[in-house]
């Protein structure tokens, strides 16, 4: 690659809390094979993490990184993505989250791609990144305070144009499955709040006044233009109580101009906030059981779980749990400290919170991880878990019983693959909008399947009743994934699979490509960027075999999937999928045909280029995608072919 880089910015900062060093690494070093984003973070997690290391020790590396398209103006580049290892995990091991709004850019302003931090430091420090020079400055005053308390701090002592990423007391209290957050309403699941907080580090800031270079502007400018253009597509929303709240605009990030399912909304009382997917409405359901409360105490749970640092998706599935417990007489009222019959109403939730986020009483069992209560509690915690409770993320959302691609795409992951999830997802989504409202989605059944088959690669991958073409699309949505997940682009928005306003309503999966070119000089098309979504994704591999995963018995959705049918999706009530003729079919009542789903594994296994016996890479394709190195290292541990 070129040494006078466009795009990057050239550097990486490493700090050691321990020590109290700042150094620098060369992020050309590792863009050539990596890209950026999460390639790089997990390359640099590949080097500098043990897999004996605990989340919570001090060597573990809390690594955010931007990608080569951040800071440009390349639409839906505004984000960065964070990885480590997860306390949330059971048991602890490799995790990565991804968040948006304006510290990606602001990192990259100030003259860095992305920050590793390891060690502990004595005191409570924030550090702060400023036009190429960082420090670590003391957080007396800002430890203990809420996530909005930090941001106004932060912003009366560094200006306006300072961008941060923090942790509310949650983290600082080692709550498990603390939450990073960053102004403009951004959070990622993992626990990586509570890494922050380990490391007695409560936020890393950003401001600069630098911008990285652009090969070709004008070449960027059109193809920004066209990017917007084709993204015109009638925005999905999540459904709003009537007559109580509405969407009032959108809720931009950086420089980003698509439509997006990220918003600001008002309630009816006249209160105005910016959410997003599943923060908007999951305390709504229990808000509405209770007469008379108002859907301000639904909005105001997020910015709760925001401001102490706590994750929005861990606590509707703890107060699911704690409802079913308390119902069956498994869990006293006395036990809890709670009220139950109280839940949904504001002062229900604000003590449930607390008390996880101090560790006072059932809270400290609870700041563990719902996933870890049957270690405290036993059987009588256990019974009470629900498809959703399967690690990071919710379980039940997007099945493979309904949606059989997903069935690898779950499998292959340690936590929910989300902007895997929605590559499938929001395709069928405006298939089905189109059924209802032709007006809204210039997506047919033969859109569908043009699209599905020139983005997939499977003319049959389209038809989600069968498990053929399955295995190659779940490859190739998993190395578009990665891609993304490294240059780094918004999910919400990419790929652009199917549009309004092209000739055959389908949208160019050489987009991204084009895009790539245009910012770093280096000419690329769709399968240049593919591979390095495949050497990413492979690397990942790497490490979790390394950490201990169990190829064949860790390569499968969670169990239920099996067994148990599926009845309902809030996001697709019917159950309607695309079928093998233009009539839509419904799923409902479906399990994932076990022999079947290992047929599709073993096939995927061999598109990979692993051992179609046992799931292990081999040494062959690892060199072939340029990992000599890590083929040589799990060797020794045998675990390559």
């Amino acid at each position: 690659m070129k040494r006078e880089v466009c795009g990057w910015t050239g550097r990486i900062l490493k700090v050691d809390l321990s020590l109290g060093s700042i150094e620098d690494i060369d992020t050309m070093e590792y863009a050539e094979g990596f890209l950026g984003g999460r390639g790089i973070a997990t390359r640099l997690y590949w080097e500098c993490v043990a897999p004996e290391t605990g989340a919570l020790d001090p060597e573990n590396a809390l690594i955010l990184m931007t990608g080569p398209l951040g800071a440009t103006g390349a639409q839906g580049a505004s984000r960065f993505e964070v990885v480590g290892k997860s306390p949330m995990l059971l048991p602890e091991g490799f995790c990565y989250g991804n968040l948006g709004g304006y510290f990606g850019p602001a990192l990259k302003q100030a003259g860095y791609d992305g920050v590793m931090v390891t060690g502990r430091a004595a005191e409570p420090c924030y550090l702060l990144i400023q036009d190429g020079r960082a420090e670590i400055r003391d957080a007396a005053h800002l430890w203990g305070l809420g996530t909005y308390a930090v941001r106004d701090r932060l912003k009366a002592d560094h200006g306006r144009r300072a961008h941060f990423v923090t942790t509310g007391p949650a983290g600082e209290n080692l709550v498990r499955t603390a939450a990073l957050i960053t102004d403009h309403e951004g959070s990622a699941t993992g626990g990586f709040g509570a890494v922050l907080g380990s490391k007695n580090l409560k936020a890393v800031v950003a401001l600069g006044s630098g911008r990285p270079r652009v090969a070709d502007p004008k070449a960027l400018t059109e193809l920004n233009r066209l990017t917007i253009r084709l993204s015109k597509r009638g925005t999905l929303r999540m459904p709003l109580p009537k007559d109580q709240m509405r969407y009032v605009g959108r809720a931009s990030c950086y420089q980003c101009g698509l439509d997006c399912l990220r918003g600001a909304f008002r309630t009816a009382s006249g209160k105005e906030v910016v959410r997003k997917c599943h923060s908007m409405v999951f305390y709504m359901p229990w808000v509405a059981m209770r007469p008379g409360e108002k859907i301000d105490t639904a909005v105001d749970a997020t910015k709760i779980c925001n401001d102490l640092g706590l994750c929005t998706m861990e606590m509707d599935n703890v107060m699911g749990w704690l409802a079913r417990a308390w119902e069956a007489g498994d869990l006293s009222a006395e036990e809890a400290g709670l009220n139950i019959g109280e839940i949904g109403s504001r002062a229900f939730f604000e003590r449930l919170t607390e008390m996880i986020t101090r560790r006072e009483g059932l809270g400290d069992v609870l700041a563990e991880g719902l996933l870890r209560t049957g270690e405290r509690l036993g059987e009588r915690a256990t019974r009470h878990f629900t498809e959703d409770v399967s690690g990071v993320g919710l379980g039940s959302s997007y099945s493979p019983r309904e949606y059989v691609i997903n069935a690898l795409l779950y499998a292959l992951e340690p936590r929910q693959p989300i902007a895997m999830l929605h590559e499938v997802s929001y395709l069928i989504a405006r298939w089905l909008l189109h059924r209802i409202k032709p007006e809204l989605s210039p997506t047919t059944a033969e859109v569908f399947r043009a699209a599905a088959t020139k983005f997939w690669g499977n003319d049959k991958a389209w038809d989600m009743t069968t498990y053929e073409g399955k295995a190659e699309a779940a490859m190739r949505i998993q190395d578009r994934t990665y891609m993304k997940d490294s240059l780094v682009l918004c999910d919400c928005a990419w790929p652009i699979m199917d549009s309004f306003n092209t000739p055959d309503h389908v949208g160019d999966p050489n987009l991204e490509a084009r895009i790539f070119s245009a910012v770093t000089g280096l000419e690329s098309d769709e399968e240049g960027l593919r591979a390095y979504g495949e050497r990413n994704f492979n690397l990942q591999r790497a490490v979790l075999l390394r950490e201990g995963w169990k190829p064949l018995e860790g390569d499968e959705p969670a169990s239920f999937n099996f067994p148990e049918p599926i009845l309902h999706d809030l996001l697709n009530p019917r159950l309607i999928v695309p079928g093998p003729t233009e009539e839509p079919v419904s799923v409902k009542g479906n399990v994932l045909d076990r022999e079947k789903y290992k047929e599709m594994r073993a096939e995927y296994y061999e598109l990979r280029g692993w051992d179609r016996e046992t799931g292990l890479q081999t040494a062959e394709t690892l060199n072939r995608l340029g990992l000599g190195d890590v083929a040589e290292a799990l060797k020794k541990r045998s675990l390559v072919r």
